[in-house]
């Protein structure tokens, strides 16, 4: 038992005399071993010691340039991919489909456009999924949706509408490896925005409104 152990709480019953308490505690007290802690002093090795308990067993391994634009190659390369893969090139049009997917975002500052009130299939689909207005849903735009222009054009032409504020709280997302437009918009402008892509860019077919964990909401 250290010694800086001082104090010491006793608890016995009303039966037993204070006296016989105080004389059993100091008996089983000095059971236990007193020990003085030793002073604790900062350990450095001095430059003699040539044997330092920090220094590793085998020196550092050299990395040459080479192995550094081999270990870079293997990082982006899948794990799972052979060797005659590794070889070839992906095609022009393979590049240009998969390339990464760009997003535009309105200017937050201009101001919102008032809509009209919901339609009642609109307010029926809103009812049974519990959504808030305020709660970001999408369109999504695919490629039996594109009319007449590619996809390529109905996104530029879907940039310029976002940019002159002509779709309220939206930002849109091409995600060319599935060959589909993501536009994200509030609950309360979803009807809006979904009659507006259907009429401005003449789309064909429906467009699914989906929400997150909830799938399509509704289809227009």
């Amino acid at each position: 038992m250290s010694q800086d152990v001082k104090d010491v709480s006793v608890y016995f019953r009303p039966l037993l005399e204070v006296r016989d308490a105080v004389l059993l505690t100091h008996r089983v007290l000095q059971e236990f071993p007193s020990r003085v802690l030793p002073e604790f002093k900062p350990w450095f090795p001095s430059a003699s010691d040539v044997h330092k308990p920090i220094r590793p067993l085998k020196p550092a391994p050299l990395i040459s340039s080479s192995d550094l634009q081999s270990i870079r190659l293997r990082l982006v390369e899948p794990a799972d991919a052979s060797d005659a893969a590794d070889q070839r090139k992906p095609s022009e049009s393979e590049a240009k489909r998969f390339r990464r997917s760009w997003c535009v975002i309105t200017d937050r500052s201009s101001p919102l456009k008032i809509t009209h009130s919901f339609s009642r299939v609109f307010r029926k689909a809103i009812e049974k999924h519990g959504l808030h207005l305020h709660q970001r849903v999408k369109w999504v735009v695919c490629e039996r949706n594109r009319g007449a222009r590619s996809m390529e054009e109905l996104w530029l032409d879907l940039n310029r509408a976002i940019r002159r504020s002509r779709l309220p709280t939206c930002n849109a997302n091409y995600q060319r490896a599935l060959a589909q437009i993501w536009l994200y918009c509030d609950v309360f402008y979803s009807e809006y925005i979904g009659n507006f892509l259907k009429q401005e860019f003449q789309l064909s077919g429906q467009i699914a409104l989906t929400g997150h964990k909830l799938g399509d909401v509704i289809k227009l």
